[in-house]
């Protein structure tokens, strides 16, 4: 029965939301991003979006723009979920939604294969690491702490996830109280929003885990040895050029 629904999602017309955040030098990197959405993301679907940024720029029928303050590095990432809870009303109208790093390029059809209630990508470098080298937040004052060598089967990158928009505001509502009251007691987690994910995922297993494919480090793609083809590719760039 659950083969039968999948497929019948399959042939059903959905509303899909893209969430991406675009601060400061980060605003270069949009046009790029929503045309790579456009020519090769769940093509057959209703796909909008909604961009957070500080900055003033030109909307569209199916792109919504979320004002926020620009604030110092890690503030950007870490607070991410803090601004979906922020939408919420907004992100509800959608059958399911993915969050895109901005900083990240389309280079294959990514299709109907993602489209699962709580969705992760596996880490395309900590996915090779043993369990106990993986660098999940160890900091016991963090509610991102995972304890060494108990939990944690896979890591997960931030770069792209999502689901039905009921999971994934779940998701988001939990990370946000979490990021708020560590930031309130003066804690940051290791891998910010990351290693929040992370820590959730734990406890809240994703109903899909996509392979390295759909966070593909660029300097990879010309590893003959590297065991997945890229279809979503996290960009090489200068972060510190692009944090100051």
């Amino acid at each position: 029965l659950w083969e039968v629904s999948q497929n019948i999602i399959r042939y059903i017309e959905m509303k899909i939301l893209i969430l991406t955040i675009a601060t400061n030098k980060y605003i270069q990197f949009v046009e790029r991003l929503y045309d790579n959405i456009e020519e090769n993301f769940l093509n057959g679907h209703d796909i909008q979006g909604l961009l957070f940024t500080e900055h003033d720029v030109e909307t569209s029928d199916n792109i919504k723009v979320s004002q926020i303050e620009h604030e110092d590095w890690p503030m950007p990432t870490l607070k991410r979920y803090n601004y979906f809870i922020k939408e919420k009303e907004f992100i509800s109208q959608f059958d399911y939604c993915y969050y895109f790093d901005v900083d990240m390029g389309i280079v294959g059809t990514v299709g109907d294969e993602v489209l699962g209630d709580l969705v992760a990508t596996m880490h395309p470098y900590q996915s090779f690491y043993p369990k106990e080298q993986r660098t999940y937040d160890r900091n016991p004052q963090s509610h991102a702490y995972v304890p060494q060598g108990k939990e944690g089967e896979l890591y997960y990158a931030g770069g792209f996830n999502g689901g039905s928009t009921e999971k994934f505001l779940e998701m988001s509502k939990v990370i946000a109280e979490r990021v708020t009251d560590d930031l309130q007691r003066g804690v940051i987690a290791l891998w910010h929003d990351e290693s929040q994910m992370n820590r959730y995922l734990i406890d809240n297993p994703p109903t899909l885990s996509l392979t390295p494919s759909y966070c593909f480090a660029e300097e990879q793609m010309q590893n003959p040895d590297y065991p997945y083809q890229a279809k979503i590719i996290a960009l090489k760039k200068d972060h510190d050029e692009l944090r100051s």
